[in-house]
């Protein structure tokens, strides 16, 4: 992974916690040692540019959550979890697939300069 990506991956991850106060979005149990959070693209990162490493586009989820929203993923858009298709996890940030589209649009543009 090149740095610039690592860097751009840590903002995403770290704004994405901060927005969602150190917790799980979906379920609210708090990060801590035993409990770790993963900073979820909602839309897969193959789908926006620049990756989709834009809040907009995040969501933080304990291991049990970000498994039910794979579900999605992994299924070929064919199966999810009750609650967890893409447009329920927006709707819990304040997103949209527009917004992060917009907002992974910006980010491109900046990393092409």
């Amino acid at each position: 992974m090149s740095q610039n990506k690592k860097i751009i991956r840590s903002i995403f991850r770290e704004s994405v916690f901060q927005r969602d106060g150190h917790q799980c979005a979906m379920c609210g149990v708090p990060a801590s040692s035993a409990q770790m959070l993963d900073a979820h693209h909602i839309t897969d990162r193959n789908e926006l540019p620049a990756g989709g490493y834009v809040a907009e586009n995040g969501i933080s989820l304990c291991a049990i959550c970000h498994e039910k929203a794979e579900e999605w993923h992994s299924s070929n858009h064919t199966r999810c979890v009750e609650g967890f298709h893409p447009d329920d996890l927006y709707r819990k940030v304040g997103s949209s697939h527009e917004k992060a589209l917009q907002a992974s649009l910006a980010l491109h543009r900046r990393l092409d300069r």
